[in-house]
């Protein structure tokens, strides 16, 4: 399993949806500092590839390239995909991974 540092840059974040999102007009990924107080909304794209959660190749992701000050606190993140399409507005399963901190 892969590590990832606090200040890490260039790291996509995707998380699968699990429901085709090809239509939708706006997308964000939420998340959470570890913290547990400070939150906030990344713009992201959609990202087409194979979900397992689907079983099928398509547009079920969403991504965001992770910048340098992003990642700034180590712990447990929260992630969570928001997409709005004309039909409705849905939201993703909760995902969670530990950012250390350097030299961890």
């Amino acid at each position: 399993m892969i590590k990832h540092y606090v200040h890490e840059a260039g790291t996509s974040v995707v998380l699968d949806t699990g429901v085709l999102i090809g239509s939708a007009v706006t997308q964000y990924i939420y998340y959470r500092k570890p913290d547990g107080v400070t939150s906030g909304t990344w713009t992201a794209s959609l990202f087409s590839s194979y979900s397992q959660i689907a079983g099928a190749t398509g547009t079920y992701f969403v991504s965001h390239t992770l910048a340098a000050g992003d990642l700034d606190q180590p712990g447990e993140w929260r992630f969570q995909a928001y997409v709005a399409a004309i039909g409705g507005t849905w939201w993703g399963e909760l995902s969670k991974i530990n950012i250390y901190d350097l030299y961890e």
